[in-house]
C-alpha cells in the first residue's frame, strides 16, 4: 500500500527553517511536549490535503497579509512550503506554498490526493463533538463540515462532499431574477450524499462501540444520526435538517404577540445532523435525551470515535489512506485509551497508515510496548520532537529555536529531553547507562566476563573493559569499526561520572552529540539483529577440490541462531559456539575420535576447509543447512 515517504516543512507554524521527517512508508508514533512542533506536522498534513479542495488552493496559509496565514512568525521572510512524496508506485511530489497547491510528476501516472481518504482527529475535534449546553440539542453538522465531509469523496460526481458545500455556499446561481434550477439540483444532490454518509454511520457505529469500546457490564448503546428531509422527520421535530434555499422564518410582534412567519427574504439555512443515543435495557431501547449531560467524558469520546471510525473503509482501503491522530485521548484514563489503541493496532494499522502524536510520555511508552508485543516494530518510525536552540554548525551558539526529531532507536526519550534542555551532566549519566545496556545486550558472554587473576573467580567485565573490546567485537563480526571509534575516544570525558570539561564549553556539547550518534549506531546493530529458529543440529556443506561432498555436522546446543545485518548484508554472528562429533563424506558418516569444540562456527569452518584444502567462505548463510533448508532461506 503506497504511503508517505517524506514530509518536508519550511517556515510553517513551529518550523522556521527546513525540516524533513522520513517515514519510508511506515506508521509514525511521535512524542513531543506542548510547543515542540508535533501539532504543526499534524496541521501540515491537514492543510496539504485540504488545499486542493479550497477555492484559493490553500494560498492563504502562506500569505502573511492574510489573517489566516500559518507562516512561522520568527522567519516571515523564508519561502514557506509543505511538500510530501509517496513511496511505492506513486512518484509524485505534492506541494503547498504561496502559489497554492501543486503536484509534480517524477515518474509514473498515478497522482494521489483526489483519491486519499484521510482521517484527522485531535482533541479539538472530540471537544466540539459534545460541546453543547444541556438545553441544546446536539447538532453535529459543524463538526462534519469541518473535519469529516471534506475527506468523504462522492465517487459519482468526483467531488469531496465538503467541496460541494463550499461551492453551494460561496455563490448563488441565478438565471435573470430567478434561482437557476441547477443550483437547487446541487443542493438536492448534496443532501442525498450527506444522507448516504449518515446512513453508513448508522450501519456501523453501534457495532464498533459494542465490539471495541464498551465496558464490561455497561448496557449496549444504539447510536443513530439523523439527517432527514422535512417529509421524513417526525411531526413534532422542529429542526430543519436538510440544506435548503428558502424563505427565512422571522419572528414578529403582532397584536402584542410574538409569531413566526415566512419572510420574503430567501437564503440558505443551517443544516442539522442530529444525534440519538439509546441504552438497551432488558432488550428495549431507552432514549437518552441529552447525551452530553448523561454520559461521562470517556463514553462521549468512545461514541464520537465510533461515529468517525465507522467511515473507515477497512474492507478495501485505497492507496495512501491514513489516520492522523493528535493528542486525541488526553482526557481518558489508560484503560480507555488502550481500547482505542488496540482497535487501531489490531484492526486499522494493516489497512491505513497511522500517524499518532502525543505529549504523554507514559502513553508513548505504552503504545511502543504494545507495538513490540505485536512484533510490528519494523512497521513504525518512533521518536521524539524537541525544540532546539543552539547551532551545532556554529560552535553551539544560541539561535532561533527550531524542532528536531530524534528516532528513539538512536536515543532514548529521557536522554533526548536532557540534551534539548542542555542538562548535559544528566545527559552524560543517561548516556553511560544506555552504553552499559547496549553492550550488555550486544556482547557474547566471552566479552562480558573475565577471570580475576587474584582469585581465579569469573567476574563481570567493567564498562571500560567492554568499550576497549568493541574493536575486537567489530573485527569478529565484520563490522566497520570506524563508525564506533569515538566511543573509545570520548569515554573518559562523557561516560565517566565527572567530566574534565566545563559543561558550558562547546567541546562538551560536541562530545555529547558525538557519543549519542555512536551509541545510536550501536543500537542499529542491536535493532537489526535477528534470532532465527533452527534445529540445534545442522550441517556445513562443503565440496572438496576433487568434487567429493562433505557435511560437517555441527551442534550449537540451542534452537536459535543470531544473524546480524550490517549495511544491508546479513551474516551469522561470529559468537556461536559449536560441537562436532561426526562428518559425512560422500554420503558415509564418520564418527570423530572425540568431540571437537569450537568457540565459533567460523573457526570450525576455517579449520575443516584447511584440512580438506577447500577455499573457505565469508558468509555461512549459504552453506549451512538446517534439515535440508539453507539458512538464508529462513530469514
Amino acid at each position: 500500500m503506497p504511503a508517505i515517504n517524506k514530509i518536508h516543512i519550511t517556515g510553517f507554524k513551529a518550523f522556521p527553517n527546513d525540516f524533513e521527517l522520513e517515514l519510508g512508508g511506515k506508521n509514525l508514533l511521535m512524542y513531543g511536549e506542548n510547543g515542540s512542533g508535533k501539532s504543526s506536522i499534524y496541521y501540515a498534513l491537514h492543510c496539504l490535503f485540504q488545499a486542493p479542495l479550497k477555492p484559493d488552493a490553500g494560498k492563504k496559509y502562506f500569505d502573511e497579509e492574510n489573517k489566516q496565514h500559518l507562516k512561522n512568525l520568527n522567519n516571515l521572510s523564508v519561502d514557506s512550503k509543505i511538500w510530501i512524496d509517496f513511496e511505492g508506485r506513486h512518484p509524485f511530489i505534492y506541494k503547498l506554498d504561496k502559489n497554492g497547491y501543486s503536484s509534480t510528476l517524477i515518474d509514473g501516472t498515478h497522482p494521489l490526493p483526489a483519491n486519499i481518504n484521510g482521517c484527522f482527529i485531535n482533541h479539538q475535534f472530540l471537544f466540539h463533538f459534545f460541546n453543547f449546553r444541556n438545553s441544546q440539542s446536539v447538532n453535529l453538522f459543524p463538526v462534519f463540515i469541518k473535519d469529516i465531509l471534506p475527506f468523504c469523496k462522492d465517487e459519482q460526481s468526483g467531488f469531496h462532499i465538503g467541496q460541494m458545500y463550499d461551492q453551494i455556499t460561496s455563490s448563488i446561481i441565478k438565471r435573470g431574477r430567478h434561482i437557476d434550477s441547477r443550483y437547487l439540483d446541487n443542493i438536492e444532490y448534496f443532501n442525498t450524499v450527506v444522507k448516504q454518509v449518515v446512513e453508513n454511520i448508522n450501519i456501523y457505529a453501534s457495532d464498533i462501540f459494542k465490539r471495541f469500546f464498551k465496558n464490561e457490564g455497561d448496557p449496549e448503546l444504539q447510536i443513530r444520526l439523523r439527517y432527514d428531509s422535512n417529509l421524513d422527520k417526525p411531526e413534532n421535530d422542529s429542526n430543519e435538517y436538510w440544506l435548503k434555499y428558502d424563505n427565512i422564518i422571522e419572528r414578529v410582534k403582532e397584536n402584542d404577540h410574538i409569531i413566526e412567519r415566512k419572510s420574503s427574504y430567501k437564503k440558505l439555512n443551517s443544516p442539522f445532523i442530529g444525534l440519538e443515543i439509546s441504552e438497551i435495557i432488558d432488550g428495549e431501547p431507552r432514549r437518552i435525551p441529552k447525551p452530553q449531560s448523561h454520559f461521562n467524558e470517556a463514553k462521549l469520546t468512545a461514541i464520537a470515535l465510533s461515529i468517525r471510525f465507522s467511515l473507515l473503509n477497512l474492507d478495501s482501503p485505497a492507496d495512501g489512506r491514513f489516520l492522523a491522530l493528535d493528542d486525541m485521548l488526553i482526557s481518558l484514563d489508560m484503560s480507555n485509551r488502550m481500547k482505542v489503541i488496540d482497535f487501531l493496532l489490531d484492526f486499522v494499522a494493516d489497512k491505513y497508515k497511522i500517524y499518532l502524536f502525543t505529549h504523554d510520555k507514559m502513553f508513548y511508552y505504552t503504545i511502543k510496548k504494545r507495538i513490540a508485543i505485536n512484533k510490528k516494530k519494523d512497521d513504525w518510525v518512533m521518536g521524539g520532537l524537541y525544540m532546539h536552540d543552539v547551532d551545532e554548525n556554529d560552535e553551539y551558539k544560541p539561535c532561533m529555536p527550531f524542532p528536531i526529531f530524534i528516532k528513539d532507536k538512536d536515543m532514548p526519550l529521557e536522554m533526548m529531553e536532557y540534551y534539548a534542555k542542555h542538562d548535559y551532566p544528566a545527559c552524560g549519566q543517561k548516556l553511560r547507562k544506555w552504553c552499559e545496556e547496549l553492550l550488555e545486550n550486544l556482547y557474547p558472554d566471552s566479552l562480558k566476563k573475565r577471570i580475576d587473576p587474584t582469585t581465579g573467580n569469573t567476574i563481570a567485565t567493567s564498562l571500560n573493559d567492554r568499550i576497549n573490546s568493541l574493536e575486537l567485537y567489530c573485527e569478529k563480526e565484520s563490522i566497520d569499526f570506524s563508525k564506533y571509534k569515538d566511543l573509545k575516544i570520548y569515554k573518559d570525558n562523557i561516560l565517566n561520572a565527572v567530566s574534565h570539561y566545563d559543561i558550558e564549553s562547546p567541546i562538551y556539547k560536541i562530545e555529547i552529540l558525538k557519543i549519542m550518534r555512536v551509541l545510536g549506531a550501536l543500537n542499529d546493530i542491536l535493532e537489526n539483529r535477528k534470532d532465527i529458529k533452527v534445529n540445534h543440529e545442522m550441517g556445513i556443506e562443503l565440496i572438496k577440490p576433487d568434487g567429493t561432498p562433505i557435511t560437517i555436522c555441527i551442534d550449537i546446543k540451542r534452537d536459535k541462531l543470531s544473524v546480524l545485518n550490517f549495511m544491508g548484508n546479513n551474516r551469522i554472528s561470529y559468537y556461536v559456539k559449536c560441537y562436532i562429533k561426526k562428518i559425512i563424506v560422500a554420503g558415509t558418516p564418520i564418527t570423530l575420535p572425540e568431540i571437537r569444540v569450537f568457540d565459533s562456527i567460523y573457526t570450525a569452518h576455517e579449520e575443516f576447509c584447511r584440512e580438506y584444502a577447500i577455499t573457505h567462505m565469508d558468509n555461512l548463510l549459504d552453506i549451512i543447512y538446517d534439515h535440508g533448508v539453507v539458512l538464508r532461506d529462513k530469514l
